[in-house]
């Protein structure tokens, strides 16, 4: 079975980038809307969303806090009224650096409902219309942002490197789970 198909024309594609306050979130944004996409950002800082917006002429912000599972929710439903998307792209993540002989239960689970939980309540919420989309003739997009903290232990990593090994393996199962029909991953 072939890899995803690529996006290779992004000018009209309506892409939503979650995380795109700061970071590879915020590059991606800026990149996407150069090249003609409408680009939808959300964060929790709303501040930054504003800057962005005010910067890129025709982008627009939904302020959401990933770890909320109805707000992610009701944000998806609300930028699919129009029109589907194209492209989801999940960059939120919460990165302290710990060790074993400092583990914090709160910061480990801190980094659980932001890096994990955060990307399931973002897939649990678009994948039903992208579905409907790929059976209309499209194909929408799912993009996980990980890194390679998750693909083995590193130095203070014990809170972030398990959620992006998380997150790594749901994008691997959802390429296998989706790709037949037709969602790319």
């Amino acid at each position: 079975m072939p890899l995803n198909p690529r996006i290779t024309e992004w000018q009209g594609r309506r892409v939503w980038l979650i995380g795109a306050s700061t970071g590879i979130g915020r590059a991606v944004a800026h990149a996407l809307h150069a090249r003609g996409a409408h680009v939808i950002v959300s964060a929790r800082n709303q501040a930054a969303l504003d800057e962005f917006v005010a910067q890129h002429v025709g982008s627009q912000s939904v302020a959401l806090d990933v770890t909320d599972r109805a707000a992610v929710a009701d944000a998806a439903k609300l930028l699919q009224v129009d029109a589907p998307l194209d492209l989801v792209c999940f960059c939120a993540g919460h990165y302290k650096p710990m060790r074993a002989d400092a583990m914090n239960l709160d910061e480990l689970l801190r980094h659980q409902h932001i890096n994990y939980s955060g990307a399931l309540h973002v897939v649990a919420a678009v994948v039903p219309s992208m579905l409907q989309a790929a059976n209309h003739g499209d194909t929408p997009h799912i993009c996980l942002v990980a890194s390679v903290a998750g693909l083995r232990g590193l130095p203070q990593s014990l809170a972030y490197g398990p959620t992006k090994a998380a997150l790594i393996n749901l994008a691997e199962t959802l390429f296998l789970d989706l790709r037949r029909k037709g969602v790319a991953v």
